[in-house]
């Protein structure tokens, strides 16, 4: 709903509510005004206070930013993913966000999750969430022992001053494991293999297959909430 018929919507109720309230007791004071019978002042009223919560309700429906849909998510799974991997839609998928299960066997990584959302911020949460505090200690991921520890850093894909996403890397039993996020897109890309002796493998595939298609010159928006600042 335009925001400017929730304007009116508002006006409108008060202006009803106002005149129910002058016809009741209010008009007794007021003499140039007629006392209202009971029935029109209860219609009015009624008629205002839906009016308003109408108002109201689509006002804050209205900064509800839609859920992505699974297309707007197809549209930034990189090529060769689609090439090489089965993406199907998860069996669940967090709140306000739409994913894509491109886990495979055989392939590596043998797991792969990328999930959209709405907007920068439920998009950091889900991230900040699932790669844990306790598994962003150090500072980078690039090798086995950064990941051992639980690692977190950023990245740039074009302007340096630009941060276009939050990378963290840890171990979940023997699996090595990143996930980061694409401010470009509200995307979150999870990755897992389980064989060490893949290690190599999987960390191309993350840095130089997984990042979703685009360009690389825009200026995404910045989560209220980092891990560093950024």
């Amino acid at each position: 709903m335009p925001l400017a018929v929730e304007i009116v919507l508002i006006v409108i109720g008060v202006l009803l509510l106002a005149a129910a309230l002058i016809g009741s007791g209010i008009s007794r004071r007021l003499m140039t005004i007629p006392k209202m019978h009971r029935a029109p002042r209860v219609v009015l009223a009624a008629l205002g206070v839906l009016l308003l919560a109408g108002g109201f309700w689509g006002m804050w429906t209205g900064t509800e930013k839609s859920a992505p849909t699974l297309a707007d998510l197809r549209a930034h799974i990189p090529p060769d993913v689609k090439s090489t991997l089965n993406c199907t839609e998860a069996v669940e998928s967090p709140k306000k966000g739409v994913e894509l299960d491109c886990s495979t066997q055989g392939s590596v990584p043998d797991s792969v999750w990328y999930v959209m959302f709405p907007d920068v911020n439920s998009m950091q949460t889900y991230w900040m969430q699932e790669s844990s505090p306790s598994n962003r200690q150090g500072t980078q991921c690039n090798t086995i022992d950064d990941y051992k520890r639980g690692s977190k850093t950023t990245y740039f894909l074009s302007d340096q001053s630009i941060t276009d996403g939050d990378y963290a890397c840890y171990m979940d039993g023997n699996s090595t494991v990143a996930i980061y996020t694409d401010r470009r897109y509200n995307i979150v890309v999870m990755a897992e293999e389980s064989d060490p002796q893949k290690f190599s493998d999987f960390t191309n595939w993350v840095d130089n297959t997984s990042q979703p298609p685009g360009p690389t010159d825009t200026t995404p928006p910045t989560p209220s909430q980092t891990p560093d600042g950024s």
